[in-house]
């Protein structure tokens, strides 16, 4: 099956505003199905996001064990660049993570208005 639980409730309120606009009381099975394979497109693309920040807070854990790693070196001097490098890596993974958490509230605001 396509959806479940709170996914059905978002297809069956879409349904009913096709209805309610058209005029008409039943919906053809074939836009019950376009509805239901859009609002599936939904889902996909919003946990795509979930994955998405998941993984870029993943390689940020991992850069930060780097950075401890090359901090932990006695001659920090020779690892500079290294370490310049790791924390130029963690702002950009950081801007990336900000901007799906942003996308990840306008589906999640967008969701709560259906």
């Amino acid at each position: 099956m396509i959806a479940s639980g709170s996914s059905n409730a978002i297809a069956r309120h879409k349904v009913d505003e096709l209805a309610e606009f058209s005029g008409e009381t039943q919906v053809p099975k074939y836009m019950k199905f376009f509805i239901l394979q859009q609002i599936a497109k939904g889902i996909h693309f919003l946990n795509f996001l979930y994955d998405e920040s998941q993984n870029a807070r993943n390689v940020i854990a991992h850069l930060n064990g780097m950075i401890s790693e090359f901090e932990a070196m006695d001659d920090q001097m020779e690892a500079y660049d290294s370490l310049w490098c790791l924390r130029e890596s963690i702002k950009s993974e950081n801007n990336k993570l900000l901007g799906l958490n942003a996308q990840i509230m306008k589906a999640q605001l967008a969701d709560a208005q259906l």
